[in-house]
């Protein structure tokens, strides 16, 4: 089936992989930065120059970025430059989760994650990536040499870094909001926190490396290896392990430990996530309600899965996305092929 999202092979240095990043998806990075404007200033109900301000002035992104992940830094400037966009334009794209708490839009309900170990004892993990209806149509997938050998490929947007994704030794982050946690203007981001992630060859790898560095948003990774997997709340405070089950782990938009903090919507996808892998439908449980979401809920108005993906935690791992609320035969194979 071919995919019906762009499948980028990105190759070279950083500035050099987000030039050709900028370059093929030019005018769907410019239609990315109209459509965030738009519905942004609609949503505030002020000029979007005044939330990028917001977001942009007397925030410590930049400085973090270039201290933890320099190269990211850099393959988002070649993005601009091969997109023919102003920098802080691309930049905006990729502060999806701290724009929500710098704007205060606490409805935020984004994403739903799992993983198991299958009857083989084989680790598969994936996870529903849940953002707003005005996305669709953005999405791409990056394939993408790793500093250290190996490849790693991401569900993205298009101008963006990274959203969810495995790399070439069986590593993988899903990442789901938390709203609850208390942020920081002085950390870095979420996107550059999941590539950054995916630099590392394993599960302690990426344990340390969430540990050294501070976190700009609340959220939840859930990180995922051929032999094992953990759950990681990250905010401004720290990083705290979260316990799970030994069989398999589900999370959705509210601390483990804080269920009571959760939204209505939030603790229904939870139950439904836990219900689906206590009786192996996990996979196809991605596809129904309330995991499913397509917007049209009157309970549900903002949730819209702008990607789905399920993947085994090996070291050929080989992906199955789906661009926009999923079905069964919707989702694509591709190969996290090594460079």
């Amino acid at each position: 089936m071919r995919a019906p999202f762009p499948i980028l092979d990105l190759r070279g240095d950083a500035r050099t992989r987000g030039r050709a990043h900028g370059e093929a998806c030019r005018e769907m990075i410019a239609r990315h930065i109209d459509l965030w404007r738009e519905t942004t200033a609609t949503q505030m109900g002020m000029p979007w120059r005044e939330i990028a301000d917001r977001l942009l002035q007397g925030t410590g992104f930049a400085a973090a970025a270039q201290k933890w992940t320099p190269d990211l830094w850099v393959e988002l400037q070649g993005i601009a430059a091969g997109a023919k966009q102003r920098f802080d334009d691309v930049l905006l794209l990729n502060l999806t989760d701290e724009q929500w708490w710098i704007t205060n839009q606490k409805h935020a309900e984004a994403c739903t994650s799992f993983a198991y170990r299958d009857t083989e004892g084989r680790v598969w993990s994936g996870q529903n990536l849940d953002i707003s209806a005005w996305m669709d149509g953005l999405q791409v997938v990056l394939r993408y040499p790793l500093e250290q050998g190996g490849s790693a490929m991401v569900a993205t947007l298009a101008g963006t870094l990274g959203m969810s994704g495995i790399n070439s030794h069986g590593l993988s982050i899903c990442c789901n909001t938390l709203l609850q946690l208390p942020p920081t203007r002085r950390g870095l981001p979420c996107l550059f926190v999941i590539r950054g992630v995916l630099e590392r060859p394993s599960l302690s790898d990426a344990d340390m490396f969430l540990r050294e560095i501070r976190h700009a948003s609340g959220l939840h990774y859930l990180i995922a290896d051929p032999h094992a997997w953990c759950g990681f709340e990250c905010d401004a405070a720290g990083v705290r392990r979260v316990p799970g089950g030994a069989d398999w782990y589900g999370h959705t938009n509210h601390p483990k430990q804080a269920p009571e903090s959760g939204s209505p919507i939030s603790r229904s996808r939870l139950a439904a996530i836990e219900a689906a892998l206590a009786t192996g439908r996990a996979k196809a449980a991605l596809s129904e309600a309330p995991l499913r979401r397509d917007g049209s809920s009157p309970d549900d108005p903002i949730g819209f899965t702008i990607f789905s993906g399920i993947w085994c935690n090996r070291t050929d791992a080989t992906a199955r996305f789906c661009a926009g609320p999923p079905a069964p035969e919707t989702y694509v194979e591709i190969a996290c092929a090594a460079f």
